[in-house]
């Protein structure tokens, strides 16, 4: 759903790798907030814009390509120009699994393609560093988020480990004031989850069984990952 209101003088950018809405809690946050947003279907070839000046903040959502897929992504060499356009104007920058990665990509940092598969819900814990970071800082203990990726990435230059997890150390990192990159998927609900699985027919061969315990960590995990996603939604928009 998009959102259209007077609340805040400003538009999000949002970037879809796929065709299906992933947005997940983030975008119920942004809308509970006021919060205006436009979505760029890259799945379906839609421009990007050349640069940030129409929009206050840009999300870079996941995707089952890698980062370094532009063969099959020809739009990622503009949409890491845009983001460092975006940070270099000193705008909010979001990205999560794939776009947490994207934003590597953008800085000049090493892509760690095809390792192991972290599916499911992991434990992923706050740096001394998140305990003063202006987003992150709520997160005042380990919180198992889901995860369902096998690319990852070194940290930018200069950039700010914020949180750590049991197989990935880089899970959520900072560069510059605004610009966030976030391994886990703390936006998922059990729908985009179901999209993600129903368009993976492989996944059963990959993570044996995973129908008979996932549904049981979405119980006990699923209401402390929306909580922490609202958030961090909140607090990153307050840095526009």
């Amino acid at each position: 759903m998009e959102r259209r209101a007077n609340e805040r003088d400003m538009r999000i950018l949002v970037v879809e790798q796929h065709d299906k809405p992933s947005l997940g809690v983030v975008g119920e946050t942004l809308h509970d907030l006021g919060v205006e947003w436009q979505t760029v279907w890259g799945a379906r070839g839609d421009p990007l814009p050349a640069n940030h000046r129409e929009h206050g903040g840009i999300i870079v959502l996941g995707g089952a390509m890698s980062a370094l897929d532009d063969e099959i992504c020809p739009y990622f060499p503009a949409l890491t120009r845009l983001i460092r356009n975006f940070a270099g104007a000193d705008k909010p920058v979001l990205g999560i699994c794939l776009g947490a990665q994207l934003i590597a990509r953008s800085f000049d940092a090493d892509l760690h393609i095809g390792g192991d598969l972290e599916f499911g819900f992991h434990t992923v814990a706050p740096t001394p560093a998140a305990a003063e970071d202006p987003v992150l800082g709520h997160l005042d203990g380990p919180l198992r988020l889901f995860q369902w990726h096998t690319d990852h990435y070194a940290l930018p230059p200069g950039a700010v480990r914020l949180a750590t997890g049991e197989t990935y150390d880089n899970q959520a990192y900072r560069v510059g004031r605004t610009v966030y990159g976030m391994q886990f998927h703390f936006e998922v609900t059990g729908t985009v989850v179901r999209n993600w699985i129903d368009a993976t027919p492989e996944l059963e061969e990959r993570v044996p069984g995973y129908r008979d315990w996932l549904p049981g960590q979405f119980e006990a995990h699923e209401k402390a990952s929306h909580i922490f996603c609202r958030n961090v939604t909140r607090r990153w928009i307050a840095l526009a």
